[in-house]
């Protein structure tokens, strides 16, 4: 697969198939994701995988949490997208494999090294989703774990360092069969793009 396939191809997958995915793909996935450019080449980001079915089910338990508190705004959406959050967010979508995002805290690091370490981190996603693409696989990323209660709890489950912080999240799995991605509109080109 080219790259210019897998950019089209890539898609927030939320409907799995309970299939474990080999720890060497993963390890590869990682590998891709650490060739992504990052300011001073500090790649101030790591990795935590939870692969192991107790694990999962206890992270499932927690994003199944997040749907009590975005109750108001779940409720406000279209009934086909409603049911398809609902679904997704009870159960990971079947998904066995998630990949949480850390960053390191520097203590007194310039004002403007956190906004280059979110730059180099969402570069390393996006090879990794793009890598992952190029396996047969699917991913979505996952930004609800940031609730206060359940990032620590999520910390707790997976003994984080107290220097790192919880930056994002991203489900790995293979995409269900006969799985059809939701595809949202994206905007138009002049509405994103300003020669000067």
């Amino acid at each position: 697969m080219n790259l210019q396939e897998a950019i089209n191809k890539r898609h927030s997958v939320r409907e799995y198939e309970r299939k474990i995915i080999q720890k060497k793909i993963l390890i590869e996935l990682i590998k891709d994701a650490s060739k992504a450019p990052s300011a001073k080449n500090e790649q101030n980001y790591k990795f935590y995988i939870v692969n192991s079915k107790k694990k999962r089910d206890i992270v499932a338990k927690y994003l199944k949490l997040t749907l009590v508190l975005m109750d108001k705004q779940i409720n406000k959406l279209e009934e086909n997208l409603k049911k398809v959050l609902i679904n997704f967010y009870s159960d990971l979508g079947g998904a066995q494999t998630i990949i949480f995002v850390y960053r390191k805290k520097i203590k007194n690091s310039p004002e403007y090294q956190f906004p280059n370490d979110l730059v180099g981190i969402s570069c390393a996603i996006e090879n990794l989703m793009l890598s992952a693409v190029s396996r047969g696989l699917g991913t979505c990323w996952i930004g609800s774990f940031k609730e206060p209660k359940i990032e620590k709890d999520l910390n707790k489950l997976m003994n984080v360092k107290e220097d790192e912080e919880l930056i994002t999240s991203i489900l790995v799995g293979y995409p269900k069969k006969g799985y059809k991605p939701l595809i949202r509109k994206k905007k138009k080109l002049k509405e994103i793009i300003k020669f000067i």
